[in-house]
């Protein structure tokens, strides 16, 4: 007889979160996993609803069996003045008299869309979450209207000025941020190794040389970066909804929108003003508790921010939608929705934008944004 093979565990990679129980503490724990050289690496952050500090942990690599996982975890709690790591030397000036755990094993098991951890830390003490992990390549499930160019300019010309924020797509995909949609997903590392990598990079290329401590400057040099294709946390938005379509029929071509079944693009709308009276923003994306935070940085070396009427979302979740989901349950109100236009109208909404002065020369100010605008109107295909 053959032997039975041992069904394969689902990949653990992305993002976990839940609540946990430990001992005389509970509240709120993220996983965010990622595959790494051929490991599963990753960070761990730990937010007690009340007395501890949030606690911070480093997983190096994951040990798999058949049907678990085993995790050793370096951990350190965040300075709640500054957010930031406390080393063990820093320890007894910022938590003086506190015993707090420096290593913890843990035991994980999983599915798809559910995880078991379980812990104990150096400390003697124990502790066990229920995480939950959402497939963000899925179908959007966003209310979502279909309209013709002609009764989009009717309806968003309509709305109150300033009131809502859009971003256009060229499919309708679930909201994700550059970073996510490359398949990363542990924003630690991301924050401690690759940013400062990439600080070093761009110096030599802007006069001006950021300051990332200062936390308008931080988000200035994000938003440079991700202008520039380097992935980021941010999700680009614009007050003005004409810009949002000029995005999301941009990369069409005339050919692509002559075919049969050629879809739609999406614009996303997004009520600001009503999300800044019920949420507060953070600054940060790790560690920090899950957020959506609207953000307008300064426009340092960064021409193409005041024509794009551009504003960005920081966020550290994977699956933003979800995530706007449940915040609208919370308040029992409704900021997300967005509008489908026909791909085959096209050529009728480039050629107003034209006339609107939305062309890739004057959102991109540069040779590139020139020779693209020159493309389109030179080389129409």
């Amino acid at each position: 007889m053959k032997k039975a093979k041992t069904p394969k565990m689902p990949s653990l990679a992305g993002q976990w979160t839940g609540s946990f129980q430990a001992t005389e503490i509970e509240g709120t724990l993220v996983i965010d996993l990622e595959e790494l050289s051929g490991h599963t690496v990753g960070s761990v952050m730990m937010f007690p609803k009340t007395g501890t500090p949030v606690m911070v942990g480093k997983i190096w690599s994951i040990y798999a069996a058949p049907d678990r996982a085993f995790a050793a975890i370096s951990l350190n709690p965040v300075n709640p003045q500054f957010q930031n790591l406390v080393t063990w030397e820093q320890m007894p000036q910022v938590f003086p008299n506190m015993e707090i755990a420096k290593k913890a094993q843990a035991v994980l098991t999983w599915t798809d869309s559910k995880m078991e951890v379980h812990w104990h830390s150096d400390i003697e003490r124990q502790g066990n979450a229920t995480l939950t992990r959402n497939d963000p390549t899925r179908p959007s499930a966003l209310p979502t209207q279909t309209m013709n160019w002609a009764d989009f300019k009717t309806h968003v010309t309509g709305l109150p000025p300033r009131k809502y924020v859009f971003r256009g797509q060229q499919k309708p995909w679930r909201l994700r941020s550059h970073f996510h949609r490359t398949g990363r997903s542990d924003l630690l590392r991301y924050t401690l190794d690759d940013l400062p990598t990439l600080h070093r990079h761009l110096s030599a290329r802007t006069r001006h040389i950021f300051n990332r401590q200062i936390s308008d400057e931080n988000g200035a040099f994000l938003h440079l970066a991700q202008h520039h294709g380097f992935p980021t946390p941010l999700i680009d938005w614009t007050y003005s909804p004409f810009v949002a379509a000029f995005f999301a029929f941009r990369k069409i071509t005339i050919s692509d929108s002559k075919k049969r079944n050629a879809g739609n693009v999406r614009i996303f709308l997004f009520d600001q003003a009503q999300w800044r009276d019920n949420v507060l923003p953070i600054a940060i994306t790790a560690p920090a508790l899950p957020h959506f935070s609207l953000m307008e940085f300064l426009a340092i070396e960064n021409e193409r921010l005041i024509p794009q009427q551009a504003l960005s979302a920081l966020t550290n979740v994977d699956d933003v939608e979800s995530f706007i989901d449940f915040v609208e349950k919370l308040h029992t109100k409704q900021y997300l929705t967005a509008i489908d236009i026909p791909v085959k109208e096209r050529e009728t909404v480039m050629r107003e934008l034209v006339l609107m002065g939305i062309t890739a020369g004057a959102l991109f100010p540069g040779l590139d944004g020139s020779c693209e605008e020159l493309r389109e109107r030179l080389f129409p295909t």
